[in-house]
């Protein structure tokens, strides 16, 4: 993991905080002009001095004129120099502690991915645990026993999702996402994955709103966009308003774009949330107190697929408490069909 800027003096470990690196930042801002100031003051005292070195000699007016003249316009170009120099000395004090701050800034998000991701693991791995205990006792019957298969498979499933996940976002990082085209039905696609959702158990409070034109067809990568659509899914309900949960789904159709649209009536978005969901590691609010599944990669791999497919993603909420609305827009492909095989 990135460490903030520690470096070992004595033996001991300098760890600067955001607000220290601040006072840092602030504290060289401020000896740096002292210095500009200084520099200019103490040119103006040796100018001073020259010219009344002159005139105790008995220097004519003339002199004195020229000698000022010479003394000013070296003062104008040094200070012209200084201030360009000053400038690039705090464009680069200035580049340094914004970098600072977004090392603290990754460190502290993955800091919260590891606590998120330990949990992840471990409660679907107690569970199976305990559905492995349960078939090995003599008490209970085999059709219940038969019975705890499914579960075991879902947790399973779970844990294999997360892994991708985590695999798949150093992937991307590295070398972004590659996509395997051919043609099919998205229409379809979205219809099936709201299907899923809707009839998933635990999910009976759960309403969804279609408004789906039918027959789109789309030039993409199927799965991946099936990746990319259950993640913004599974956040819609995750943040959802519980047993009141509704979710709006709409996809229709451009000239030049489809657009897909997810809205929910969940807990909403403060705006400096709205940009910040899709990068790597991010969760909204009670990250620490860990009031919220999920390890902060789901909308950052879905935003990576629909940029891989040439589209954009945003999120939009009118506050807490007022829902979030998910638009994916994807360009339309210009290649013809008929060279390619649509296969489900």
């Amino acid at each position: 993991m990135l460490s903030f800027a520690r470096k070992r003096l004595g033996g001991e470990r300098l760890n600067l905080t955001p607000r220290k690196s601040l006072i840092l930042f602030t504290v060289l801002v401020v000896f740096l002009f002292a210095q500009a100031i200084w520099w200019v003051t103490f040119m103006e005292i040796l100018a001073n001095e020259k010219v009344e070195i002159a005139t105790k000699l008995g220097a004519s007016s003339e002199y004195l004129e020229l000698l000022h003249q010479e003394e000013r316009s070296r003062q104008i170009m040094i200070g012209l120099e200084g201030t360009v120099f000053l400038l690039v000395i705090l464009a680069g004090v200035w580049l340094i502690y914004r970098s600072l701050r977004k090392l603290e800034e990754l460190k502290f998000h993955q800091e919260n991915f590891l606590m998120a991701v330990t949990h992840e693991l471990k409660t679907p791995l107690a569970s199976i645990l305990m559905y492995l205990d349960t078939i090995e006792s003599e008490k209970i019957s085999a059709d219940k026993k038969v019975a705890l298969v499914p579960r075991m498979k879902e947790d399973v499933n779970h844990l294999s999702k997360l892994v991708d996940n985590i695999l798949d976002a150093g992937r991307f990082e590295r070398s972004g996402y590659r996509l395997r085209l051919e043609w099919f039905d998205l229409s379809k696609l979205v219809s099936i994955r709201l299907d899923t959702f809707e009839d998933a158990p635990g999910q009976k409070f759960l309403k969804i709103h279609r408004k789906i034109e039918a027959n789109l067809r789309y030039y993409g990568d199927r799965k991946a966009l099936t990746r990319a659509i259950d993640a913004i899914l599974e956040n819609s309900i995750k943040y959802g308003a519980g047993d009141n949960a509704e979710i709006d789904v709409a996809v229709r159709a451009g000239k030049k774009e489809i657009q897909i649209h997810i809205a929910d009536n969940g807990i909403g978005l403060e705006s400096r949330d709205l940009g910040a969901i899709f990068e790597r590691f991010y969760r909204v609010g009670g990250e620490l107190a860990g009031r919220s599944e999920g390890s902060g990669l789901g909308l950052y791999l879905c935003r990576e697929i629909i940029l891989a497919h040439g589209g954009g993603i945003t999120a939009h909420s009118d506050g807490l408490g007022k829902g979030t609305k998910f638009t994916i827009k994807l360009q339309r492909s210009k290649r013809s069909e008929d060279d390619t095989v649509d296969r489900r």
